[in-house]
């Protein structure tokens, strides 16, 4: 008699119910994730793709666009004869020939106003105008490109 009430209680039938459930519950949260965490950064990156296709569709001699996140996005790149900067809608905010753009002078700047040993120095976009972008592992300082005055400093790791 107990024989017949352990037979009763396994069944094979359950058994592949049990597994096809879990099966697709795991299915369900893998897609889930898939959807929920790479989804927005896929479109994010869609996003800044269009963006610098327009720029290249506008200006086709234009080298290496760089996107710049300060008051809001710009990026810049450079033709053979002037630099460039682009809002998100790939429209050119401002120009400078490429004999304008002194980066010596903010190299030395940097150097004897700031005394930086160990920095990076770009070409970006502030509130405003272009500007040098001095950065190193503690901070970031903005100049602005035509009167060498400092328009930002950040030291890393402080909350704005």
């Amino acid at each position: 008699m107990e024989m017949e009430q352990e037979r009763k209680w396994f069944s094979w039938r359950r058994l592949f119910l049990t597994i096809e459930l879990l099966f697709i519950l795991i299915l369900i949260i893998w897609i889930e994730i898939c959807l929920f965490i790479s989804g927005p950064n896929l479109r994010y990156e869609d996003k800044i793709a269009t963006q610098i296709m327009t720029i290249r569709a506008n200006h086709q001699n234009i080298q290496e666009i760089n996107r710049h996140v300060f008051s809001y996005v710009i990026y810049s790149g450079h033709d053979e004869e002037q630099y460039y900067w682009f809002n998100e809608r790939g429209e050119v905010l401002t120009t400078r020939k490429m004999d304008e753009v002194d980066i010596t002078k903010a190299d030395y700047e940097a150097k004897n106003t700031y005394k930086l040993a160990d920095y990076e120095l770009k070409i970006g976009y502030g509130y405003d105008n272009p500007v040098y972008i001095i950065e190193n592992k503690d901070f970031e300082i903005y100049l602005d490109m035509d009167t060498m005055k400092r328009v930002f400093y950040r030291i890393k790791g402080e909350v704005l």
